[in-house]
């Protein structure tokens, strides 16, 4: 080959590299370019989507304040127990349910001034022992509650317990912030949380039960003697016609005969859950707000936040 086309061949291999260099930066910059502009709109949809949330908790506290200027009661009949159906909004759509939170037990009432209140931990057994979970749970969950350090007999639990597991960690002697919590307490399994789960909540402080709102297996906790058809047939009187007070309850038919104590018992409740899904583009929020009605009717907003898929 003579020399001019050796450099010829030279050439063309460097402006071979110079453009492969000039694409290779340009599919960069242009990949570079996309994830900004997706980052961004994924940003400004998240935004959005949080907006439409607090447009939710605003339409929950209006129905909310509104119903209790209505009735001193709350039960399955009233308008905020009407879920709000999947409804276009500019960009997406949006869905949402109330529901009433002290229809379940609150697992705070296991602790009163730092001592177990027995009416309460008795109907806890109950409803373990209907759910087919170990009773022993109780004595580590008050060990979780209570301030000091002495372990329960047999099944309780305290820091030298917790010290021991594969992750160490401390008891943490201090009401519940979240109902999650139940799963780092001794004893309890995955199973276990997700069988007691719809049946409980937390709350600060004794929160009675409504029982015009409560689950049948919680309305079965009450009593020893109560079966689950008068149960179920109570369930339904009540969806029929709602308690006006306690007193009506206990002097039902079904209950009468039961000796139920009216005590951590309520027909009227605060304490709310507001729960739904907010798609905005490719944004999908699943979310849980905790909602509290304040004695003068207003709305107090506890606690928000954001579900996992495992939770629907």
């Amino acid at each position: 080959m003579t020399k001019p086309a050796q450099q010829r061949g030279v050439a063309l291999i460097i402006v071979l590299l110079i453009l492969s260099i000039a694409t290779v930066a340009l599919v960069s910059m242009s990949s570079s370019r996309q994830l900004d502009i997706r980052r961004t709109e994924n940003l400004l949809r998240s935004a959005q989507a949080y907006e439409y949330l607090y447009s939710l908790e605003s339409w929950a506290a209006k129905i909310l304040r509104d119903e209790r200027r209505e009735n001193n009661q709350d039960s399955l009949n009233d308008s905020w127990a009407e879920p709000l159906a999947k409804t276009a909004v500019p960009g997406g759509t949006m869905d949402a349910r109330i529901t009433d939170l002290q229809g379940r037990f609150n697992v705070n009432n296991l602790l009163v001034e730092d001592q177990p209140s027995a009416l309460d931990v008795q109907r806890f057994r109950r409803l373990l022992a209907l759910l087919k979970i170990k009773p022993g749970i109780t004595d580590a969950i008050l060990d979780w509650l209570d301030t000091d350090s002495a372990i329960r007999y047999p099944d309780g639990a305290e820091d030298e317990t917790y010290a021991q597991q594969q992750t160490p960690y401390r008891c943490a002697n201090r009401p519940f912030a979240d109902l999650g919590e139940l799963l780092s307490v001794y004893g309890i399994t995955p199973e276990d949380y997700h069988k007691l789960a719809p049946y409980l909540y937390v709350a600060e402080g004794y929160q009675p039960m409504n029982i015009n709102t409560a689950e049948p297996l919680l309305i079965r906790s009450l009593a020893d003697q109560l079966s689950a058809k008068n149960t179920e047939r109570l369930a339904r009187a009540i969806k029929r016609q709602a308690f006006g007070d306690l007193e009506a309850f206990l002097q039902h038919d079904l209950v009468a005969a039961q000796g139920i104590d009216k005590l951590g018992l309520t027909v009227s409740s605060r304490h709310f859950l507001l729960s739904g899904t907010i798609q905005v583009g490719k944004i999908f929020l699943r979310f849980d707000s905790q909602l509290k009605r304040l004695e003068n009717g207003n709305i107090q907003v506890l606690k928000r936040q954001r579900r996992s898929p495992e939770h629907g």
